[in-house]
Parts: C-alpha cells; structure tokens; sequence
C-alpha cells in the first residue's frame, strides 16, 4: 500500500513565515529606535539559520526578510512624521545631501531602506550558507 504522506501537501509553512517576518520587523522597529542599525543583517542571520534548519522552500525566506526589514525599519522612520508631527522630511532631505544624493526626502529614505534591506538580504545568504542542509525526508 502507498504512503499517503509523501502525496499530502506541506501545510502552514506560509504562516510560519508571517510570523518570523512580523516577529522580525517588531525587533527591527525597536532596535532601529535604539540606534543599532546592524540589527537588521542580525535578524536575517537568523532567518537563514532558522530557513536552512526547517529544510523548506527557498522562496519562503525571501519575502519574509524583505517583508521584516522595510516594515522593520519604514514604521521607526515614518512615525515620527506620521503620528508625532515632527519634520521628518527635512532631516532626510539634509541626510540625502549630506551624503552626496539628490536632497529629496524619498531619496534619503529609500536609500536607507536599501542599505537595510541589502544587510538582511547578507545576513540571510550567510545563514543559508552556515548550516547544514535539513535530512530529506
């Protein structure tokens, strides 16, 4: 008789994923208001660790870390404009000039979005490359 569990569909493993990613961008958000702004290569680090472990698809953690890092890191930079009143803007715009950009706020913003982003992206391949492949099953 045929084993029915090789045919049955891996279940759940998309939520799983939402929940690191959430768990991750809460982390981000309060790291960044601290001012550790490495975090984000940490988080992906352990996303790699974690993905290469369960032994799961390779287009699962991807999403996730983009997902962790840009909410991670949007929510702390937009909040204080946001909610606070504060101008944030013009700190962007003098951060994007500062550093040689156009002085647009979008610029200074996306541009920190990146280099957060291009961290976790980092973190995640060195974790993949790190750990053992899961046992096949």
């Amino acid at each position: 008789m045929a084993d029915l569990r090789l045919n049955r569909p891996r279940t759940g493993g998309g939520w799983w994923w939402l929940a690191v990613a959430l768990a991750g961008a809460l982390v981000i958000a309060l790291t960044a208001e601290l001012g550790w702004w490495f975090v984000p290569f940490l988080a992906g680090l352990a996303v790699g660790l974690v993905a290469r472990g369960r032994g799961g698809r390779r287009r699962h953690p991807v999403p996730a870390v983009l997902v962790m890092t840009l909410v991670g890191w949007g929510v702390p930079l937009y909040w204080p404009a946001l909610v606070q009143g504060q101008p944030a803007g013009a700190t962007a715009r003098v951060i994007a000039a500062l550093a040689g950009l156009p002085p647009y706020a979008v610029t200074g913003v996306l541009v920190t979005l990146l280099v957060a982003v291009l961290q976790a992206l980092v973190g995640l391949w060195l974790g993949r490359a790190l750990t053992p492949r899961a046992p096949s099953r």
